[in-house]
């Protein structure tokens, strides 16, 4: 019989984390992001005033 090996399409990769890195950069890019979503939000409120005058 001519029987042909299995072939194992997933890969195992074994990592190291420092969790503790990751949690402090999406901290630092969460307050980023809100920090532009303030700016956003107050350029277009002035500018909604600009507006109506």
């Amino acid at each position: 019989m001519n029987e042909k090996p299995e072939i194992l399409n997933k890969a195992y990769i074994w990592v190291n984390i420092d969790f503790d890195k990751v949690k402090n950069r999406i901290n630092v890019v969460s307050l980023k992001i809100e920090h532009v979503i303030q700016k956003y939000q107050f350029s277009k409120a002035r500018d909604s005033g600009k507006r109506n005058n």
